[in-house]
């Protein structure tokens, strides 16, 4: 069925990256994300914690984690050269810092207090300069001029304008700032500071405003100098109703739009003057389009509901952004994509909701949701769409679309490269759906004039599909795409290398299936029988001609023939006989190469015939690490130079984490000098490769503190086997040694020390800060380990090491593990009077305030409870801190508190409202029931959950326990075990232990 009112355009859901984006913080409770904005490369998100986590885009992963210490961030904007990034906090305070991947950098900033005590509302970078509106109307800009020194900036921060209500929205076009507030825009020219309001009925709430590009010349005006340096910052001037600005050409094809409300668009000129009101409501009425999911691509499922018009939407646009013909926008529970040049083509979508913040790069849209997911999208006209579907081998789903889009293929004027879908005819059977698209593949046929493509340089390139889909997709820079950088291979070869390019691209378009078949082509393709070293050596040389793309071909490129470089020769029998050997050695390389390469697509892939492969041309580990030494000449000789390092390495370590002989051979490499070095070199090159060997290790190669970098490093296992295997062979010193340059092994050798007295190793075990290792040593702890503990920690608190004092920037322990929390293990170590009386004694190392309330109310009541059980404290502890975070909690502790009459309890039970609210105390089936759906009335929900856990009558006197005033008056109490009683029979009879528990 063929719609003919459907815009031609597709939003396609890319894999999800939700995983990736939170796992630095995946351990960490009480840090959550705030914000984000997104860059040519790179994502960042703002935290509770003050902290910038920054992500490469493509493919996504973990960069670095930028620190400060000001507090939650609410507010952040990438600068358009990733340079700098800049935030905001609650209290109003700017800072900009550098924005820089390298991890052995230091982090140089600024801040900027012209918004202190106001909220940050909206931030815009050009150039060098940040713009940033707060919620009372201030606009500031804080200019970067350039460096003085490595750590300082030379700044100029001042407010340049202060408007009648909130910012909404800034953006900005080389000089032009474009302000949006809750009742009016505006327009300011930097350069000559100066702004105007944009028409002149009002509004009244959140409304956007954004630059876009039209093809429509504006003719008012001089050109302006768009590179002058601005070095003096003032407050600007506001311009009357009738002046208007000075326009440059530059800005001809520039327009403004500025949201209004009831769905409507202004369009305005650079220079303030409105031209005309686009009306978007009744489009939007129209169904709403679907996304193409990852499921649904997979699968090749695509419909649609009937496109007809309903209702027209009344819609306020909050923010809006431009990009190509369309306008962006969203809501709560919808996006919008606006078409100002063809409204009929404005698309919407419903597929997402709880809309937190959307950032837009390109045709790339992020949409952040409440709970916590990043969804990745790509917005793109339908020819492109087709052509990726054909290429990822989606016949089915490039069929159905052709069908459902029918009318347009066959009334709009196609881009060429659609010829390319004619193929379609072979790739499906002959039902139903082929000759529903019949008429438009006949189309793609008349399309194609001519079977050859003409390049830039006059060349003619006959049935190139891998250039189509280049040109095609604006990920791939075609400029290269023609390059051979796999040195001389015969013809078959070459093409096979092609297609296998294509396979393993970023986008990975090929299945999984024709990858293993192009890499079982490749494997019996005839090798060129010439020695790498002196291919290179060669290609090295001037003598040489050096390899030229087509598109970059020049006839001044064409190397002169001179007669005495012909020379003549006779065959020869040293020429003709090859070195089997050298042949060898390349088709081994070529396979282990190959391997690495298909690893990237599926992990598991001939995994089990790499060991065989090695061992078939290997007789011992010597030998194999010579192999590795070739694959690295190989990879450079084929100009994988970046890979060179990273692939032996990789090859290396797997081969000995599968192999059945891997103890023996762990034990030959430590014995071994060169082998021990390049297996450690190998273990830190393949984590820093994957990310997974961040910068965890101060300079002296002690640990740094460990909390964010929890996950496990590649190869894990074979390294912590090959650590356990030298301890045991006294080759300790060597292992210090690993530590220092792999700092995430300090965790197994602190397992290896565990039966050494905890004093030795005790500065190792805090700087890590893990909390798990430190609950493990635990009952290892005495009153003098935890005084020398709490003085080692003061110093750590300070982000000192406590190797060799020297301050570290780049973590802040404070966030990780504070002095509460400390507290907390001293109690459960040595108990509440003794973890009392540690910290009186070392008050002065503790800041004020920083042992707040919650630590001294465990401490009263450890003391109180153990008198009657020994066994109580661990749980009643953990029980009373993770109760403390509701108020109710909070009141009965108090109370309980106040209740007891000269140190002595009634009993060993907890109020229900105290035990409901925490894991540790017996009742973890109700408290996982009000973790799942919490309410706002707390007492409520403890008793449905206790209908739900069965938990009815009182075992002493018979009677409901399920009474809403007994739960909100503590009536009912708890004991370790989850057992529950009334209060009053409890006192009534004096028990202090479980009853029931004592029976049984």
């Amino acid at each position: 069925m063929s719609y003919s009112k459907i815009p031609p355009y597709i939003l396609q859901e890319l894999p999800d990256i939700t995983e990736t984006v939170n796992y630095p913080i995946k351990n960490i409770q009480r840090i959550k994300y705030t914000c984000f904005d997104v860059s040519r490369s790179l994502i960042a998100f703002g935290a509770t914690s003050g902290g910038i986590y920054v992500f490469n885009r493509w493919p996504c992963e973990f960069v670095q984690l930028i620190p400060s210490k000001d507090g939650p961030i609410t507010r952040l904007a990438i600068s358009s050269d990733e340079k700098h990034v800049g935030f905001a906090n609650g209290k109003g305070i700017l800072t900009v810092t550098e924005c820089d991947q390298s991890q052995s950098n230091g982090y140089s900033s600024t801040s900027s207090k012209e918004h202190q005590g106001n909220e940050v509302t909206a931030m815009v970078w050009t150039r060098n300069m940040l713009f940033a509106g707060d919620d009372v109307g201030k606009v500031s800009v804080l200019q970067l001029q350039s460096f003085i020194a490595k750590t300082m900036f030379q700044i100029s921060s001042q407010i340049i304008m202060s408007l009648d209500s909130r910012i909404c929205q800034l953006d900005s076009r080389d000089c032009m700032l474009l302000v949006s507030t809750l009742t009016r825009c505006y327009i300011c020219n930097t350069a000559q500071e100066q702004y105007r309001q944009i028409g002149q009925k009002l509004r009244d709430g959140e409304f956007g405003a954004c630059f876009a590009n039209v093809q429509k010349p504006l003719t008012n005006g001089t050109i302006e100098n768009k590179e002058e340096n601005f070095t003096e910052v003032k407050k600007y001037n506001i311009v009357d109703d009738d002046a208007r600005f000075v326009v440059g050409e530059e800005f001809s094809n520039t327009v403004i739009f500025s949201a209004r409300p009831s769905s409507r668009l202004w369009e305005a000129t650079v220079d303030g003057m409105v031209q005309r009101t686009h009306q978007f409501k009744q489009v939007l009425a129209k169904h709403p389009m679907k996304v193409v999911t990852v499921e649904s691509y997979e699968k090749e499922m695509y419909s649609i509901e009937d496109f007809l018009d309903g209702r027209g939407q009344s819609v306020n646009f909050t923010k809006i952004y431009s990009f190509n013909d369309n306008i962006f926008a969203y809501n709560k529970n919808a996006i919008y994509f606006l078409n100002f040049q063809t409204v009929d083509d404005t698309v919407w979508f419903d597929a997402y909701k709880d809309i937190v913040e959307c950032k837009l790069y390109n045709n790339m849209l992020y949409v952040w949701l409440a709970n916590g997911s990043l969804i990745s999208l790509k917005f793109s006209k339908l020819d492109k769409f087709l052509v990726k579907c054909y290429f990822d081998e989606k016949f089915t789903l490039c069929a159905a679309l052709c069908t459902i889009f029918k009318d347009y293929l066959l009334s709009h004027n196609l881009s060429p490269k659609l010829s390319v879908l004619v193929g379609l005819r072979d790739k499906l059977d002959n039902n139903g759906v082929l000759k529903s698209v019949e008429g438009v593949l006949e189309k793609f046929d008349s399309m194609k004039s001519s079977d050859a493509t003409q390049m830039k340089s006059g060349i003619y390139v006959v049935d190139n599909t891998y250039h189509t889909q280049s040109l095609l997709d604006e990920n791939v820079q075609s400029k290269h795409a023609e390059e051979n950088i796999f040195g001389p291979l015969s013809p078959e070869a070459m093409q096979a290398l092609k297609g296998l390019s294509i396979t393993v691209s970023d986008k990975l378009n090929t299945s999984k299936k024709i990858l293993k078949e192009k890499w079982e082509d490749l494997k019996h393709l005839s090798i060129e029988k010439q020695d790498m070293t002196q291919i290179r050596t060669l290609q090295d040389s001037d003598k040489v001609p050096k390899w030229i793309s087509r598109d970059e071909y020049t006839l001044e490129d064409a190397p002169a023939v001179l007669d005495n470089d012909i020379v003549f020769r006779e065959t020869s029998q040293d020429i003709v006989e090859v070195d089997n050997n050298l042949v060898e050695q390349n088709k081994i390389c070529k396979m282990l190469y190959q391997y690495s390469r298909l690893s990237l697509v599926n992990k598991e892939s001939e995994l089990s015939n790499l060991n065989s492969t090695i061992e078939s041309y290997a007789c011992d580990i010597s030998q194999i690490y010579d192999v590795m030494l070739l694959l690295e000449k190989y990879c450079v000789s084929i100009g994988a130079t970046d890979e060179s390092k990273f692939v032996p390495n990789n090859i290396f370590l797997t081969y000995l984490s599968n192999s059945e002989n891997k103890y023996v051979l762990i034990d030959l490499i430590i014995k071994d000098e060169v082998l021990y070095k390049y297996f450690v070199d190998s273990c830190i090159a393949v984590n820093i490769k994957t990310q997974k060997h961040s910068n965890i290790g101060c300079e002296c190669g002690f640990p740094l503190p460990y909390v964010r970098t929890s996950q496990m490093p590649v190869f894990s296992d074979l390294i912590d086997e090959f650590i356990e295997q030298q301890w045991s062979s006294q080759t300790k010193e060597q292992c210090y040694e690993v530590c220092r340059r792999m700092p995430y092994l300090w965790r197994k050798i602190l397992y290896l020390r565990r039966n050494e007295d905890l004093i030795n190793i005790l500065r190792i075990l805090l700087q890590m800060l893990d909390e798990s290792l430190l609950h493990s040593f635990l009952p290892q702890f005495t009153l003098d380990t935890w005084e020398r503990a709490i003085q080692l920690y003061a110093t750590l608190y300070a982000n000192i090491c406590l190797n060799c004092n020297k301050k570290f920037e780049h973590i802040s322990v404070r966030d990780m593990l504070s002095w509460d929390q400390l507290g907390l293990m001293i109690i459960k170590s040595i108990g509440g009077r003794n973890a009392v009386k540690v910290m009186q004694k070392h008050a002065n190392l503790i800041d004020f305030g920083a042992l707040t309330v919650k630590f001294y109310y465990t401490c009263l009541l450890v003391a109180l409870y153990e008198k009657y059980d020994c066994t109580i404290t661990i749980p009643l502890a953990d029980t009373i801190y993770s109760s403390y975070d509701f108020e109710d909690s909070r009141n009965e502790i108090h109370k309980l508190l106040q209740s007891t009459s000269r140190g002595v309890l009634k009993n060993t039970a907890l109020p229900l409202t105290v035990a409901a609210t925490s894991p540790f105390w017996g009742l973890k089936d109700v408290y996982n029931k009000l973790s799942q759906d919490p309410q706002e009335n707390l007492s409520n929900d403890i008793s449905m959950a206790m209908t739900i856990n069965n938990l009815t009558d009182c075992a002493l006197c018979g009677l409901p326990l399920q009474n809403i005033v007994l739960i909100k008056d503590g009536g009912l109490w708890v004991f370790r075990c989850g057992h529950t009683f009334h209060g009053a029979c409890l006192n009534l009879n004096q028990i202090k232990l479980c009853p029931s528990c004592s029976i049984k």
